[in-house]
């Protein structure tokens, strides 16, 4: 996904700056899902991950006790 650099601003910004970084950052992902119906599935699966594991610190330590136990699996 590409990333967006985001550059001074100051704190005050104009509510329709933060919409349109908001509106470029979307259809960035929008852009690596491979279309918007597969952006709104992988978000409705990511947002149903989350809850389940009661929160995102704890969907967040999930991941990475998979991404360590992908790297000493090797797959």
């Amino acid at each position: 996904m590409a990333k967006r650099t985001t550059e001074s601003k100051p704190a005050n910004s104009q509510p329709e700056d933060k919409f349109v970084e908001l509106m470029l950052v979307a259809a960035d992902f929008v852009q690596s899902c491979g279309g918007l119906s597969q952006a709104k599935k992988a978000v409705a699966e990511a947002g149903q991950f989350i809850k389940q594991a009661g929160g995102i610190p704890n969907a967040e330590r999930a991941l990475s006790v998979l991404e360590n136990l992908k790297d000493k699996i090797g797959s």
